[in-house]
């Protein structure tokens, strides 16, 4: 049995032995790309982090979703990393903040500027979304209603 692995360990060795300098010489070069992607990433996500809308969430009274319509409004949710243009996912998440103002709770939903479009979007038929800020930069989306019988 030795007999046989033997050559084996003696064939990998010489290539190995030819492999060594080059895989030497590369492996700094690897390195130091992928250290420049590292890099170049974690600063694109602390800039999304650093640069964030908030949109506020006001339900009415009478508000009761169904389960279709959070499960609608989760795949909205979603869609803010495709939106966000390449941030790294750290960069690009949504985060829903509750905090109670003078007796009244108050919903709030942050994630990054890029994506300010689909965060403001109504995700359900009884709740207004309120910008923090100006919003002259987004055009509503509108869809026209369909024509024909109903």
């Amino acid at each position: 049995m030795f007999d046989v692995i033997h050559p084996l360990l003696g064939e990998l060795g010489a290539g190995l032995s030819a492999v060594v300098p080059y895989a030497a010489g590369a492996s700094p070069v690897v390195l130091a790309g992928w250290l420049g992607w590292t890099v170049h990433r974690a600063r694109r996500a602390r800039a999304a982090l650093a640069d964030h809308v908030t949109v506020e969430l006001v339900p009415t009274s009478t508000f009761d979703p169904s389960e279709a319509e959070v499960a609608r409004w989760a795949r909205q949710l979603g869609q803010v990393h495709h939106a966000a243009g390449g941030v790294p996912a750290r960069g690009s998440a949504v985060r829903l903040r509750y905090t109670a103002e003078t007796g009244k709770m108050r919903c709030y939903l942050e994630g990054p500027r890029t994506a300010q479009a689909v965060l403001a979007m109504p995700g359900f038929a009884e709740v207004e979304v309120r910008a923090q800020e100006d919003r002259t930069s987004i055009r509503p989306v509108r869809f026209p209603a369909p024509e024909g019988p109903a």
